[in-house]
Protein backbone atom coordinates (compact mmCIF):
# COMPACT_ATOMS: atom_id res chain seq x y z
CA UNK A 1 0.00 0.00 0.00
CA UNK A 2 2.42 2.37 0.82
CA UNK A 3 4.91 1.57 -2.11
CA UNK A 4 1.41 2.41 -4.48
CA UNK A 5 1.20 5.68 -2.30
CA UNK A 6 4.75 6.89 -3.37
CA UNK A 7 4.65 5.66 -6.57
CA UNK A 8 1.66 7.54 -7.42
CA UNK A 9 3.09 10.69 -5.83
CA UNK A 10 5.75 10.52 -8.13
CA UNK A 11 3.58 10.20 -10.49
CA UNK A 12 1.51 13.12 -9.31
CA UNK A 13 4.52 15.09 -8.89
CA UNK A 14 6.07 14.20 -12.33
CA UNK A 15 2.29 15.18 -14.06
CA UNK A 16 2.65 19.42 -11.92
CA UNK A 17 6.20 19.16 -13.33
CA UNK A 18 4.85 18.43 -16.55
CA UNK A 19 2.26 21.13 -16.39
CA UNK A 20 4.75 23.76 -15.27
CA UNK A 21 6.87 23.17 -18.09
CA UNK A 22 4.09 23.43 -20.71
CA UNK A 23 3.18 26.74 -19.28
CA UNK A 24 6.34 28.43 -19.56
CA UNK A 25 6.72 27.19 -23.19
CA UNK A 26 3.75 28.44 -24.17
CA UNK A 27 4.39 32.03 -22.17
CA UNK A 28 8.41 32.48 -23.34
CA UNK A 29 8.36 30.90 -26.90
CA UNK A 30 8.98 34.31 -29.15
CA UNK A 31 8.13 36.43 -25.80
CA UNK A 32 10.31 39.50 -28.03
CA UNK A 33 7.62 39.21 -31.22
CA UNK A 34 4.50 38.22 -29.25
CA UNK A 35 2.95 40.38 -29.03
CA UNK A 36 4.47 42.09 -32.01
CA UNK A 37 4.61 45.63 -30.70
CA UNK A 38 3.21 47.28 -27.22
CA UNK A 39 -0.42 48.85 -26.55
CA UNK A 40 0.27 52.09 -25.57
CA UNK A 41 -1.36 50.57 -21.91
CA UNK A 42 1.67 48.38 -21.70
CA UNK A 43 4.03 50.99 -22.80
CA UNK A 44 3.18 53.57 -19.88
CA UNK A 45 3.46 50.69 -17.29
CA UNK A 46 6.68 50.55 -18.77
CA UNK A 47 7.43 54.23 -18.61
CA UNK A 48 5.70 53.94 -14.64
CA UNK A 49 8.12 50.62 -13.61
CA UNK A 50 11.05 53.06 -14.90
CA UNK A 51 10.02 56.12 -13.33
CA UNK A 52 9.95 54.67 -9.81
CA UNK A 53 13.19 53.31 -10.27
CA UNK A 54 13.99 57.00 -10.30
CA UNK A 55 11.99 57.73 -7.24
CA UNK A 56 8.83 58.83 -8.96
CA UNK A 57 6.80 56.50 -6.95
CA UNK A 58 3.51 56.59 -5.91
CA UNK A 59 0.22 54.70 -4.14
CA UNK A 60 -1.69 55.47 -7.20
CA UNK A 61 -1.05 56.46 -11.20
CA UNK A 62 -3.15 59.18 -13.01
CA UNK A 63 -1.58 57.29 -16.30
CA UNK A 64 -3.90 55.32 -17.97
CA UNK A 65 -7.27 56.29 -16.60
CA UNK A 66 -6.22 55.58 -13.43
CA UNK A 67 -4.04 52.86 -12.16
CA UNK A 68 -3.23 50.78 -9.33
CA UNK A 69 0.61 50.13 -8.72
CA UNK A 70 1.81 46.79 -7.66
CA UNK A 71 2.38 45.33 -10.96
CA UNK A 72 4.27 48.44 -11.62
CA UNK A 73 6.18 48.16 -8.62
CA UNK A 74 6.60 44.31 -9.42
CA UNK A 75 7.70 45.25 -12.92
CA UNK A 76 10.28 48.14 -11.48
CA UNK A 77 11.81 45.25 -9.45
CA UNK A 78 12.84 43.23 -12.77
CA UNK A 79 14.04 46.41 -14.65
CA UNK A 80 16.32 46.66 -11.96
CA UNK A 81 18.14 43.86 -12.93
CA UNK A 82 17.55 44.01 -16.93
CA UNK A 83 17.03 47.65 -17.21
CA UNK A 84 14.31 49.82 -19.15
CA UNK A 85 13.25 47.09 -21.40
CA UNK A 86 9.63 46.07 -22.36
CA UNK A 87 10.83 42.57 -21.69
CA UNK A 88 10.43 43.70 -17.92
CA UNK A 89 6.86 43.59 -18.26
CA UNK A 90 6.39 40.73 -20.38
CA UNK A 91 8.51 38.41 -17.76
CA UNK A 92 6.77 40.06 -14.85
CA UNK A 93 3.84 39.07 -16.32
CA UNK A 94 5.11 35.47 -16.86
CA UNK A 95 5.74 35.33 -13.69
CA UNK A 96 2.20 36.19 -11.88
CA UNK A 97 0.65 33.80 -14.61
CA UNK A 98 2.68 30.45 -13.26
CA UNK A 99 1.90 32.01 -9.71
CA UNK A 100 -1.67 31.71 -10.78
CA UNK A 101 -1.19 28.15 -11.64
CA UNK A 102 0.92 27.23 -8.63
CA UNK A 103 -1.53 28.94 -6.50
CA UNK A 104 -4.69 27.66 -8.35
CA UNK A 105 -3.52 23.89 -7.90
CA UNK A 106 -2.47 24.25 -4.53
CA UNK A 107 -6.35 25.75 -3.12
CA UNK A 108 -7.85 23.17 -5.35
CA UNK A 109 -5.83 20.15 -3.73
CA UNK A 110 -6.85 21.48 -0.22
CA UNK A 111 -10.37 22.15 -1.30
CA UNK A 112 -11.20 18.84 -3.54
CA UNK A 113 -8.41 16.68 -4.62
CA UNK A 114 -4.98 16.20 -5.94
CA UNK A 115 -6.68 14.54 -9.44
CA UNK A 116 -8.91 17.71 -9.98
CA UNK A 117 -6.23 20.02 -9.21
CA UNK A 118 -3.93 18.67 -11.43
CA UNK A 119 -6.94 18.88 -13.98
CA UNK A 120 -7.44 22.63 -12.98
CA UNK A 121 -4.04 23.70 -13.47
CA UNK A 122 -3.47 21.98 -16.82
CA UNK A 123 -6.60 23.48 -18.19
CA UNK A 124 -5.10 27.08 -17.11
CA UNK A 125 -1.87 26.42 -18.35
CA UNK A 126 -2.67 25.33 -21.73
CA UNK A 127 -5.89 27.49 -22.37
CA UNK A 128 -5.88 30.21 -25.07
CA UNK A 129 -7.00 33.33 -22.19
CA UNK A 130 -4.44 32.27 -20.10
CA UNK A 131 -1.67 32.25 -22.83
CA UNK A 132 -2.51 35.58 -23.98
CA UNK A 133 -3.04 37.08 -20.59
CA UNK A 134 0.70 36.20 -19.77
CA UNK A 135 1.87 37.44 -22.47
CA UNK A 136 0.80 40.72 -22.23
CA UNK A 137 2.33 43.84 -20.19
CA UNK A 138 -0.78 44.75 -17.77
CA UNK A 139 -2.03 45.02 -14.43
CA UNK A 140 -4.89 42.46 -14.57
CA UNK A 141 -2.85 39.82 -14.37
CA UNK A 142 -1.67 40.03 -10.64
CA UNK A 143 -4.76 39.80 -9.05
CA UNK A 144 -5.93 36.37 -9.45
CA UNK A 145 -2.41 35.58 -8.34
CA UNK A 146 -1.96 37.28 -5.05
CA UNK A 147 -6.22 36.35 -5.05
CA UNK A 148 -5.88 32.50 -4.97
CA UNK A 149 -2.80 32.82 -2.73
CA UNK A 150 -5.02 34.78 -0.28
CA UNK A 151 -7.31 31.98 -0.20
CA UNK A 152 -5.58 29.09 0.13
CA UNK A 153 -3.86 30.28 2.82
CA UNK A 154 -6.86 30.81 4.47
CA UNK A 155 -7.98 27.18 3.66
CA UNK A 156 -5.03 25.47 4.74
CA UNK A 157 -6.40 26.87 8.11
CA UNK A 158 -10.00 26.72 7.94
CA UNK A 159 -10.54 24.00 5.49
CA UNK A 160 -9.00 21.19 7.68
CA UNK A 161 -11.62 20.50 10.73
CA UNK A 162 -13.07 17.50 11.20
CA UNK A 163 -16.64 18.70 12.05
CA UNK A 164 -17.96 15.77 13.75
CA UNK A 165 -14.90 15.71 15.82
CA UNK A 166 -13.87 18.89 16.42
CA UNK A 167 -10.31 17.88 15.47
CA UNK A 168 -8.23 19.28 12.86
CA UNK A 169 -6.79 16.82 9.62
CA UNK A 170 -3.34 15.76 9.15
CA UNK A 171 -0.71 15.54 11.56
CA UNK A 172 -0.75 16.21 15.28
CA UNK A 173 1.00 19.64 16.42
CA UNK A 174 1.85 20.71 20.16
CA UNK A 175 -0.70 23.97 20.97
CA UNK A 176 2.10 26.51 20.30
CA UNK A 177 3.09 25.67 16.98
CA UNK A 178 -0.49 25.07 15.85
CA UNK A 179 -1.55 28.43 17.32
CA UNK A 180 1.40 30.01 15.79
CA UNK A 181 0.57 28.41 12.82
CA UNK A 182 -3.22 29.50 13.28
CA UNK A 183 -2.03 32.93 13.61
CA UNK A 184 0.53 32.81 10.41
CA UNK A 185 -2.27 31.42 7.82
CA UNK A 186 -4.70 33.94 8.88
CA UNK A 187 -2.17 36.62 8.82
CA UNK A 188 0.00 35.94 5.60
CA UNK A 189 -4.09 35.27 3.63
CA UNK A 190 -4.93 39.17 4.85
CA UNK A 191 -1.73 40.45 3.65
CA UNK A 192 -2.31 38.87 0.55
CA UNK A 193 -6.40 39.70 0.19
CA UNK A 194 -5.11 43.26 1.37
CA UNK A 195 -2.13 43.84 -1.95
CA UNK A 196 -4.61 42.84 -4.06
CA UNK A 197 -6.35 45.81 -3.85
CA UNK A 198 -3.54 47.49 -5.50
CA UNK A 199 -4.05 45.06 -8.61
CA UNK A 200 -6.94 45.72 -10.19
CA UNK A 201 -10.01 47.27 -9.96
CA UNK A 202 -12.33 44.36 -9.48
CA UNK A 203 -10.73 43.22 -6.18
CA UNK A 204 -12.80 45.50 -4.79
CA UNK A 205 -15.39 43.19 -4.48
CA UNK A 206 -13.61 40.18 -4.72
CA UNK A 207 -13.22 39.59 -0.81
CA UNK A 208 -16.24 39.33 -0.38
CA UNK A 209 -15.71 35.62 -0.80
CA UNK A 210 -14.15 35.18 2.74
CA UNK A 211 -17.87 36.74 4.38
CA UNK A 212 -19.88 34.89 1.92
CA UNK A 213 -18.00 31.67 3.03
CA UNK A 214 -19.04 32.38 6.34
CA UNK A 215 -22.47 32.76 6.08
CA UNK A 216 -22.50 29.90 4.04
CA UNK A 217 -20.92 27.54 7.07
CA UNK A 218 -22.94 29.52 9.38
CA UNK A 219 -26.03 27.76 7.57
CA UNK A 220 -24.96 23.93 7.42
CA UNK A 221 -22.15 23.72 9.40
CA UNK A 222 -22.43 25.70 12.36
CA UNK A 223 -19.67 23.75 14.35
CA UNK A 224 -17.03 24.46 11.44
CA UNK A 225 -18.55 28.40 11.77
CA UNK A 226 -17.53 28.71 15.37
CA UNK A 227 -13.76 27.27 14.37
CA UNK A 228 -13.12 29.62 11.83
CA UNK A 229 -15.22 33.01 12.34
CA UNK A 230 -12.35 34.22 14.21
CA UNK A 231 -9.65 33.76 11.97
CA UNK A 232 -11.14 35.08 8.91
CA UNK A 233 -12.44 38.13 11.10
CA UNK A 234 -8.54 38.36 11.20
CA UNK A 235 -7.47 37.78 7.66
CA UNK A 236 -10.27 40.71 6.96
CA UNK A 237 -8.82 42.86 9.56
CA UNK A 238 -4.98 42.82 8.29
CA UNK A 239 -6.53 43.11 4.29
CA UNK A 240 -8.36 46.44 5.62
CA UNK A 241 -5.41 47.70 7.22
CA UNK A 242 -3.33 47.16 3.93
CA UNK A 243 -5.75 48.59 1.93
CA UNK A 244 -6.67 51.50 4.07
CA UNK A 245 -3.85 53.59 2.52
CA UNK A 246 -5.12 53.44 -0.90
CA UNK A 247 -8.87 53.83 -0.11
CA UNK A 248 -8.35 56.97 1.86
CA UNK A 249 -6.28 58.40 -1.34
CA UNK A 250 -9.01 57.57 -3.54
CA UNK A 251 -12.33 58.48 -1.60
CA UNK A 252 -10.03 62.12 -0.87
CA UNK A 253 -9.05 62.11 -4.67
CA UNK A 254 -12.33 60.53 -6.92
CA UNK A 255 -11.12 62.56 -10.26
CA UNK A 256 -8.30 60.20 -10.32
CA UNK A 257 -10.44 57.66 -11.28
CA UNK A 258 -11.46 58.18 -14.95
CA UNK A 259 -11.99 54.54 -16.01
CA UNK A 260 -14.30 53.94 -12.52
CA UNK A 261 -16.55 56.68 -14.32
CA UNK A 262 -16.51 55.65 -17.38
CA UNK A 263 -17.32 52.04 -16.79
CA UNK A 264 -20.25 52.94 -14.48
CA UNK A 265 -22.93 54.10 -16.81
CA UNK A 266 -25.17 50.76 -16.91
CA UNK A 267 -25.38 51.62 -13.10
CA UNK A 268 -25.71 55.01 -12.94
CA UNK A 269 -28.75 54.00 -15.51
CA UNK A 270 -30.14 51.90 -13.12
CA UNK A 271 -30.04 54.27 -10.08
CA UNK A 272 -32.69 56.14 -12.47
CA UNK A 273 -34.97 53.44 -13.16
CA UNK A 274 -33.54 52.24 -16.48
CA UNK A 275 -32.19 48.23 -16.68
CA UNK A 276 -32.25 48.36 -20.10
CA UNK A 277 -28.64 48.82 -20.64
CA UNK A 278 -27.20 46.45 -17.30
CA UNK A 279 -29.66 43.80 -18.34
CA UNK A 280 -28.29 44.11 -22.18
CA UNK A 281 -24.60 43.79 -21.27
CA UNK A 282 -25.48 40.55 -18.25
CA UNK A 283 -27.22 38.49 -21.23
CA UNK A 284 -24.40 39.59 -23.47
CA UNK A 285 -21.71 38.49 -20.97
CA UNK A 286 -23.33 35.16 -20.07
CA UNK A 287 -22.71 34.16 -23.83
CA UNK A 288 -19.19 34.48 -23.03
CA UNK A 289 -17.90 31.40 -21.76
CA UNK A 290 -18.85 28.93 -24.69
CA UNK A 291 -20.47 31.29 -27.54
CA UNK A 292 -19.28 34.37 -28.43
CA UNK A 293 -16.35 36.38 -26.10
CA UNK A 294 -14.77 39.70 -26.32
CA UNK A 295 -15.19 41.25 -29.33
CA UNK A 296 -11.51 43.30 -29.90
CA UNK A 297 -8.46 42.29 -31.23
CA UNK A 298 -6.80 43.42 -28.90
CA UNK A 299 -6.85 40.49 -26.37
CA UNK A 300 -8.66 38.38 -28.38
CA UNK A 301 -9.95 36.58 -31.63
CA UNK A 302 -13.24 39.03 -32.31
CA UNK A 303 -15.81 35.93 -30.65
CA UNK A 304 -13.47 33.45 -29.40
CA UNK A 305 -15.53 32.42 -26.14
CA UNK A 306 -13.05 31.66 -23.10
CA UNK A 307 -14.01 27.64 -23.18
CA UNK A 308 -13.87 25.62 -26.71
CA UNK A 309 -16.73 23.05 -27.48
CA UNK A 310 -15.90 20.18 -25.12
CA UNK A 311 -14.38 21.67 -22.47
CA UNK A 312 -17.13 24.93 -22.16
CA UNK A 313 -19.42 21.40 -21.76
CA UNK A 314 -17.73 19.95 -19.01
CA UNK A 315 -18.14 23.26 -17.37
CA UNK A 316 -21.53 23.79 -17.38
CA UNK A 317 -21.91 19.94 -15.77
CA UNK A 318 -19.53 21.06 -13.24
CA UNK A 319 -21.42 23.92 -12.66
CA UNK A 320 -24.32 21.71 -11.71
CA UNK A 321 -22.03 19.04 -9.86
CA UNK A 322 -20.96 22.02 -7.58
CA UNK A 323 -24.31 23.49 -7.60
CA UNK A 324 -25.40 20.09 -5.91
CA UNK A 325 -22.78 19.73 -3.61
CA UNK A 326 -23.82 22.85 -2.39
CA UNK A 327 -27.46 22.04 -0.86
CA UNK A 328 -26.37 18.82 -0.58
CA UNK A 329 -25.46 19.86 3.35
CA UNK A 330 -28.32 21.19 4.12
CA UNK A 331 -30.11 17.92 4.42
CA UNK A 332 -30.07 16.30 8.12
CA UNK A 333 -28.27 13.46 7.60
CA UNK A 334 -25.23 15.04 5.59
CA UNK A 335 -21.74 14.14 6.32
CA UNK A 336 -18.89 16.04 7.38
CA UNK A 337 -17.16 14.96 4.44
CA UNK A 338 -20.50 16.23 2.43
CA UNK A 339 -20.20 19.36 4.38
CA UNK A 340 -16.55 20.11 3.63
CA UNK A 341 -17.53 19.63 0.09
CA UNK A 342 -20.40 21.65 -0.40
CA UNK A 343 -17.78 24.86 1.61
CA UNK A 344 -15.42 24.42 -1.23
CA UNK A 345 -17.95 23.96 -4.15
CA UNK A 346 -19.40 27.17 -2.53
CA UNK A 347 -16.48 28.81 -2.62
CA UNK A 348 -15.73 28.28 -6.40
CA UNK A 349 -19.43 29.15 -7.49
CA UNK A 350 -19.14 32.40 -5.36
CA UNK A 351 -15.79 33.42 -6.94
CA UNK A 352 -16.92 33.10 -9.69
CA UNK A 353 -20.00 35.27 -9.67
CA UNK A 354 -17.80 37.32 -7.74
CA UNK A 355 -15.55 37.38 -10.92
CA UNK A 356 -17.63 38.06 -13.86
CA UNK A 357 -19.59 40.70 -11.89
CA UNK A 358 -17.73 43.53 -13.37
CA UNK A 359 -18.61 42.31 -16.81
CA UNK A 360 -21.77 41.74 -16.12
CA UNK A 361 -22.16 45.51 -15.34
CA UNK A 362 -19.48 46.72 -18.42
CA UNK A 363 -20.74 43.65 -21.13
CA UNK A 364 -18.87 42.05 -23.00
CA UNK A 365 -16.00 44.31 -24.95
CA UNK A 366 -12.34 43.88 -23.05
CA UNK A 367 -13.56 40.91 -20.75
CA UNK A 368 -10.63 39.06 -21.19
CA UNK A 369 -8.88 41.81 -18.95
CA UNK A 370 -11.99 42.73 -16.78
CA UNK A 371 -12.96 39.53 -15.93
CA UNK A 372 -9.31 38.52 -14.59
CA UNK A 373 -10.47 37.64 -11.02
CA UNK A 374 -12.59 34.61 -12.07
CA UNK A 375 -9.85 33.38 -14.41
CA UNK A 376 -8.16 30.54 -12.34
CA UNK A 377 -11.80 29.50 -10.79
CA UNK A 378 -13.15 28.81 -14.29
CA UNK A 379 -10.69 25.84 -14.89
CA UNK A 380 -11.91 24.34 -11.67
CA UNK A 381 -15.60 23.63 -12.83
CA UNK A 382 -14.52 20.84 -16.21
CA UNK A 383 -11.84 19.69 -13.52
CA UNK A 384 -14.63 18.68 -11.30
CA UNK A 385 -16.65 16.56 -13.53
CA UNK A 386 -12.84 14.73 -14.74
CA UNK A 387 -11.90 13.94 -11.91
CA UNK A 388 -15.19 12.11 -10.94
CA UNK A 389 -14.69 10.02 -13.46
CA UNK A 390 -11.59 9.06 -12.15
CA UNK A 391 -12.87 8.40 -8.89
CA UNK A 392 -15.56 6.58 -9.89
CA UNK A 393 -13.33 4.14 -11.81
CA UNK A 394 -11.15 3.84 -9.05
CA UNK A 395 -14.01 2.79 -6.83
CA UNK A 396 -15.72 0.33 -8.73
CA UNK A 397 -12.32 -1.49 -9.34
CA UNK A 398 -11.12 -1.32 -5.34
CA UNK A 399 -14.53 -3.43 -4.61
CA UNK A 400 -12.14 -6.28 -6.28
CA UNK A 401 -9.58 -7.51 -4.03
CA UNK A 402 -7.61 -8.78 -7.02
CA UNK A 403 -7.44 -5.69 -8.32
CA UNK A 404 -3.87 -5.00 -9.66
CA UNK A 405 -3.95 -5.14 -13.23
CA UNK A 406 -7.69 -4.53 -13.00
CA UNK A 407 -6.88 -1.19 -11.45
CA UNK A 408 -3.72 -0.36 -13.37
CA UNK A 409 -5.38 -0.43 -17.34
CA UNK A 410 -7.95 1.83 -16.44
CA UNK A 411 -6.21 4.73 -15.13
CA UNK A 412 -3.66 4.30 -17.31
CA UNK A 413 -6.37 4.86 -20.04
CA UNK A 414 -7.87 7.32 -17.93
CA UNK A 415 -4.34 9.45 -18.16
CA UNK A 416 -4.16 8.98 -21.58
CA UNK A 417 -7.11 10.73 -22.69
CA UNK A 418 -6.31 13.12 -20.23
CA UNK A 419 -3.30 14.09 -22.19
CA UNK A 420 -4.91 14.07 -25.58
CA UNK A 421 -7.13 15.83 -24.58
CA UNK A 422 -5.66 18.26 -23.06
CA UNK A 423 -2.27 18.39 -25.72
CA UNK A 424 -5.00 18.97 -28.37
CA UNK A 425 -6.00 22.69 -26.57
CA UNK A 426 -2.67 23.31 -26.20
CA UNK A 427 -2.29 22.87 -30.01
CA UNK A 428 -5.49 24.73 -30.62
CA UNK A 429 -3.98 27.69 -28.18
CA UNK A 430 -0.69 27.68 -29.61
CA UNK A 431 -2.11 27.67 -33.40
CA UNK A 432 -4.56 30.06 -32.36
CA UNK A 433 -2.45 32.63 -30.87
CA UNK A 434 1.27 32.24 -32.89
CA UNK A 435 -0.64 31.45 -36.09
CA UNK A 436 -4.26 33.50 -36.02
CA UNK A 437 -4.34 36.17 -33.26
CA UNK A 438 -0.35 37.82 -33.57
CA UNK A 439 -0.13 37.85 -37.31
CA UNK A 440 -4.00 39.55 -37.83
CA UNK A 441 -3.59 42.84 -39.14
CA UNK A 442 -5.28 44.70 -37.19
CA UNK A 443 -3.82 43.04 -33.82
CA UNK A 444 -0.41 44.40 -35.40
CA UNK A 445 -2.23 48.07 -36.13
CA UNK A 446 -3.34 47.44 -32.15
CA UNK A 447 0.36 46.84 -30.84
CA UNK A 448 1.94 49.22 -33.51
CA UNK A 449 3.85 47.57 -35.16
CA UNK A 450 4.92 50.14 -37.85
CA UNK A 451 5.77 52.13 -35.17
CA UNK A 452 8.03 49.33 -33.84
CA UNK A 453 9.57 49.36 -37.65
CA UNK A 454 10.43 53.03 -36.98
CA UNK A 455 12.23 52.33 -34.02
CA UNK A 456 14.18 49.33 -35.62
CA UNK A 457 15.55 51.64 -38.13
CA UNK A 458 16.21 54.39 -35.89
CA UNK A 459 17.92 51.97 -33.53
CA UNK A 460 20.00 50.64 -36.15
CA UNK A 461 21.05 53.64 -38.08
CA UNK A 462 23.18 56.36 -37.38
CA UNK A 463 20.10 58.90 -36.43
CA UNK A 464 20.81 62.29 -34.60
CA UNK A 465 17.60 64.16 -35.09
CA UNK A 466 14.40 62.55 -36.06
CA UNK A 467 10.25 63.70 -36.64
CA UNK A 468 8.31 61.33 -36.70
CA UNK A 469 4.78 61.67 -37.84
CA UNK A 470 1.47 59.23 -36.00
CA UNK A 471 -2.09 59.57 -35.51
CA UNK A 472 -1.57 59.47 -31.72
CA UNK A 473 0.96 61.44 -30.81
CA UNK A 474 0.21 62.37 -27.48
CA UNK A 475 2.12 61.91 -24.62
CA UNK A 476 1.07 58.28 -23.25
CA UNK A 477 0.55 56.71 -26.97
CA UNK A 478 3.15 55.98 -29.50
CA UNK A 479 5.65 58.62 -27.91
CA UNK A 480 5.66 55.57 -24.72
CA UNK A 481 6.19 53.19 -27.55
CA UNK A 482 9.24 55.16 -28.40
CA UNK A 483 10.66 55.28 -24.81
CA UNK A 484 10.27 51.53 -24.48
CA UNK A 485 11.41 50.59 -27.56
CA UNK A 486 14.67 52.77 -28.62
CA UNK A 487 17.28 51.05 -27.24
CA UNK A 488 19.79 53.76 -27.35
CA UNK A 489 17.32 56.33 -25.98
CA UNK A 490 15.71 54.04 -22.89
CA UNK A 491 13.38 56.38 -20.80
CA UNK A 492 15.38 59.51 -20.11
CA UNK A 493 14.92 62.76 -19.49
CA UNK A 494 15.38 65.39 -21.94
CA UNK A 495 18.49 66.22 -20.91
CA UNK A 496 20.03 62.50 -21.25
CA UNK A 497 18.38 61.86 -24.62
CA UNK A 498 20.82 61.80 -27.46
CA UNK A 499 17.94 60.87 -30.33
CA UNK A 500 14.69 62.98 -29.09
CA UNK A 501 11.93 61.96 -31.21
CA UNK A 502 9.18 64.96 -31.66
CA UNK A 503 6.43 63.95 -33.05
CA UNK A 504 3.34 65.19 -35.14
CA UNK A 505 0.65 64.32 -37.45
CA UNK A 506 1.84 64.74 -40.71
CA UNK A 507 -1.89 64.57 -42.09
CA UNK A 508 -2.45 68.49 -40.55
CA UNK A 509 0.77 69.49 -39.86
CA UNK A 510 4.70 69.38 -40.47
CA UNK A 511 7.82 69.93 -38.46
CA UNK A 512 10.84 71.46 -39.71
CA UNK A 513 13.72 70.40 -38.19
CA UNK A 514 16.59 72.85 -37.42
CA UNK A 515 19.66 70.27 -37.22
CA UNK A 516 21.56 70.12 -40.27
CA UNK A 517 20.44 66.46 -40.89
CA UNK A 518 17.32 64.89 -39.90
CA UNK A 519 15.05 61.95 -40.57
CA UNK A 520 11.48 62.64 -40.85
CA UNK A 521 9.46 59.27 -40.63
CA UNK A 522 5.97 58.74 -42.01
CA UNK A 523 3.95 56.06 -41.73
CA UNK A 524 0.72 54.90 -44.08
CA UNK A 525 -2.00 56.34 -41.85
CA UNK A 526 -0.87 59.69 -41.54
CA UNK A 527 0.64 60.53 -45.29
CA UNK A 528 2.20 63.97 -45.82
CA UNK A 529 -0.66 66.24 -46.94
CA UNK A 530 -0.18 67.57 -50.76
CA UNK A 531 -0.24 71.29 -49.03
CA UNK A 532 2.82 70.39 -47.00
CA UNK A 533 4.54 68.05 -49.94
CA UNK A 534 6.17 70.88 -51.34
CA UNK A 535 7.99 72.13 -48.09
CA UNK A 536 10.01 69.52 -48.09
CA UNK A 537 12.92 67.78 -50.38
CA UNK A 538 11.32 64.38 -51.64
CA UNK A 539 14.29 64.15 -54.18
CA UNK A 540 16.11 63.95 -51.18
CA UNK A 541 13.74 60.10 -49.89
CA UNK A 542 16.26 57.20 -48.22
CA UNK A 543 14.07 54.57 -48.77
CA UNK A 544 10.44 52.66 -47.80
CA UNK A 545 10.77 50.19 -45.09
CA UNK A 546 9.50 46.96 -46.06
CA UNK A 547 6.10 45.76 -44.52
CA UNK A 548 4.04 43.01 -44.67
CA UNK A 549 1.79 43.00 -47.97
CA UNK A 550 -1.36 42.66 -45.28
CA UNK A 551 -0.05 45.68 -42.64
CA UNK A 552 -2.80 48.45 -43.07
CA UNK A 553 -0.13 50.76 -41.89
CA UNK A 554 1.25 50.99 -45.14
CA UNK A 555 4.01 52.55 -46.75
CA UNK A 556 6.44 53.59 -44.02
CA UNK A 557 8.10 56.48 -45.77
CA UNK A 558 11.82 57.61 -44.28
CA UNK A 559 12.62 61.35 -45.80
CA UNK A 560 16.32 62.24 -45.43
CA UNK A 561 16.31 66.04 -44.57
CA UNK A 562 19.25 68.00 -45.29
CA UNK A 563 19.21 71.48 -44.59
CA UNK A 564 21.44 72.87 -46.62
CA UNK A 565 19.50 71.36 -49.80
CA UNK A 566 16.05 72.23 -48.29
CA UNK A 567 16.64 75.69 -47.77
CA UNK A 568 18.15 76.38 -51.33
CA UNK A 569 14.96 74.68 -52.63
CA UNK A 570 13.08 77.03 -50.91
CA UNK A 571 14.42 79.87 -53.16
CA UNK A 572 13.28 78.11 -56.06
CA UNK A 573 9.97 78.01 -54.56
CA UNK A 574 8.86 80.85 -52.84
CA UNK A 575 8.90 84.38 -54.24
CA UNK A 576 8.26 87.65 -52.54
CA UNK A 577 4.92 87.70 -54.06
CA UNK A 578 4.27 84.87 -51.37
CA UNK A 579 4.58 87.31 -48.74
CA UNK A 580 2.69 88.34 -46.47
CA UNK A 581 0.91 84.66 -45.91
CA UNK A 582 -2.34 84.85 -44.16
CA UNK A 583 -3.45 81.75 -42.14
CA UNK A 584 -7.40 82.34 -41.93
CA UNK A 585 -7.05 85.41 -40.54
CA UNK A 586 -5.40 84.22 -36.97
CA UNK A 587 -1.75 84.43 -38.43
CA UNK A 588 -0.12 86.53 -40.80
Amino acid sequence: MRARIRRWNRRHLLWLLLILVTAVSLRLYHIREAPPGLTHDEADHGITAWGILQGEGGIYFPVGYGREPLYDYATAAVMAVMGPTYLAGRLTAVFFSLLTIVGLYAWTCRAFDRTTALLAAVGLAVSFWGVMAARQSLRSITLPALFVLALWLWWRESGEWQVARGKRQGRKTSFIIHNSLFIIHYFLSGIFLGLTFYTYIPARIMWLLFPAILVYLAIVDRDHFKLVWKGTAVTLLIASLIALPLILFLLNNPELEVRIAELSGPLTAVSHGDFSLLWQNAKSSLRLFTVAGDTTWRYNIPGKPFLPLVQGTLFYVGLLLAGWWVIRPLRKNSTPQQKQRGAAAFAALAWLLLGIAPVLVTGPELSMTQAMGMQPVMYVFPALVLGQLKTKNGKQKTKNKKRTAAYDIPLTVYWLLITIFFTGIAYNTARDYFGTWVNAPEVRVQYESTMVAAMDYVNTHDVKDVAISTITPGEFHTPALAQMMLTNTPVLSAAEVAVLPRWYDGRTSLLLPQAEESVVIVPGFTPMHPALGRYVNTRATGTTLPLRDTDLDRPLNIYEWRQDETLAEWQTIFTMEDIPVNFGDKLQ
